[in-house]
């Protein structure tokens, strides 16, 4: 099966040093040239990650501006040897275009992708049934015991009709919910109480340099920008597992 393989984009990304400094020297966003070497009648196969959409090798590791896409003589070659790519790279979408850029197939690993899915919907599914059903169960045992007290004379209503059900489940879980909710804002602010016990006043006053210094064009204020860049991060992570 013949193919060639061609650079997608002419040149290199910035990297993210430059990015986060607002380096004036980093390069643009590169040009994609990969179409103009696609001839009439061929067709091209770009490769990419099945949640992100980022681009992959055919290997199906990340790549950026070493991206690659093959080139085929015909669409029965690009699909067979597509469909062979994400047979032995699940991970991987093939994207079959012609030579205008248009999309002609997407191949994929169906049964593989299809498990995915499958577990993790039933993942999502047990994190949300778990703590609805021990909310209801909390709720329930309240009802009966608010029940007992009120209408001691009479037996627990065992039955609330499907409508009372469809109340008491929505209950449920907007109480779930709100206490996830209310665990994740906990959480959030003993990370953050962490981090600002972590920095002393004399840190805060020499990391307000990172704001001065950004986009700046001195070559010696940019590393002394990304010194303080990764001096912060270390506080925070340090910070973060007292």
């Amino acid at each position: 099966m013949g193919f060639r393989e061609v650079k997608v984009y002419e040149g290199e990304f910035a990297t993210f040093e430059q990015l986060m400094t607002g380096d004036p020297a980093r390069p643009p966003f590169p040009e994609e040239v990969w179409q103009k070497q696609v001839q009439p009648g061929e067709f091209a196969v770009r490769y990419k990650d099945f949640k992100t959409g980022l681009a992959r090798s055919v290997e199906g590791k990340p790549v950026q501006a070493s991206e690659i896409c093959r080139i085929f003589d015909s669409l029965e070659e690009a699909k067979a040897n597509s469909r062979q790519i994400t047979k032995e790279h699940w991970t991987v979408v093939c994207h079959v275009l012609d030579n205008g850029g248009a999309k002609v197939e997407i191949i994929s690993n169906k049964r593989e992708l299809g498990r995915y899915a499958a577990v993790v919907y039933a993942g999502i599914l047990f994190w949300i049934a778990v703590p609805t059903l021990a909310v209801m169960g909390v709720l329930w045992l309240i009802y009966q015991v608010v029940h007992a007290v009120l209408f001691s004379s009479k037996e627990p209503n065992g039955s609330l009709g499907w409508l009372g059900w469809v109340g008491f489940s929505t209950a449920s879980f907007a109480l779930a919910a709100l206490a996830y909710f209310v665990r994740i804002r906990f959480i959030a602010r003993r990370r953050v109480a962490k981090i600002c016990g972590g920095l002393s006043p004399e840190d805060r006053a020499r990391f307000e340099d990172i704001n001065r210094l950004y986009g700046t064009s001195d070559p010696k204020e940019r590393e002394k920008l990304l010194a303080l860049q990764k001096e912060l991060e270390e506080k925070v992570r340090q910070s973060l597992k007292k």
